[in-house]
């Protein structure tokens, strides 16, 4: 999931987009509790999508155990409104804050300052490559409407993809029995 669909985005009042969540002269946009059914699927169309391809992720809450974790410690009466909510104010935080905790966590993970938190989102679709799920699979949960901007744009595991593709040519020329071309 992108950031802003994570956490929500502040944005101005005459954006296009409804919003019960208003705090001056701006809305909030994203995850609403009551997005996630009774089964913990949550159900939701990424902003970036929203307007073009209309693309719906459908995502079992229940098999990501840190998230079910932290769902957790939310009591059942207080979960209505936005899904992460500042305590301080009980609005959605504002766009900087996560920048700012973004910045901390790189430098105490000793994270390049190249690397930036929206490469986590390809990070996961590489993940879930070398662990042999499904392009079409890794599409849907990504919400792209092609799976090539998957394969092209957010796999990058070009060294494992070299790695495969050399071993699957080795298995043929052993099963085949003829000199392969390099």
């Amino acid at each position: 999931m992108r950031q802003w669909d994570v956490v929500g985005k502040w944005v101005p009042l005459s954006d296009k987009k409804p919003s019960l969540i208003i705090d001056g002269t701006s809305k909030w946009i994203g995850p609403m509790w009551a997005q996630i059914d009774d089964n913990m699927i949550l159900r939701y169309t990424p902003t970036k999508t929203q307007f073009t391809s209309g693309a719906q992720v459908v995502l079992d809450v229940s098999t990501l155990p840190m998230v079910v974790e932290e769902l957790a410690k939310v009591p059942p009466e207080a979960r209505r409104g936005p899904l992460i909510v500042n305590p301080r104010t009980g609005l959605p935080y504002r766009n900087s804050y996560f920048g700012e905790v973004w910045r901390r966590v790189r430098k105490i993970g000793g994270i390049s300052k190249e690397v930036w938190n929206r490469d986590m989102r390809a990070a996961a679709v590489t993940e879930a490559r070398q662990a042999a799920a499904p392009t079409d699979d890794v599409a849907k949960l990504a919400g792209h409407s092609n799976k090539r901007t998957t394969a092209r744009i957010y796999d990058r595991d070009r060294l494992q993809a070299s790695r495969r593709v050399a071993q699957a040519r080795v298995a043929h020329r052993d099963t085949d029995g003829e000199q392969g071309v390099s």
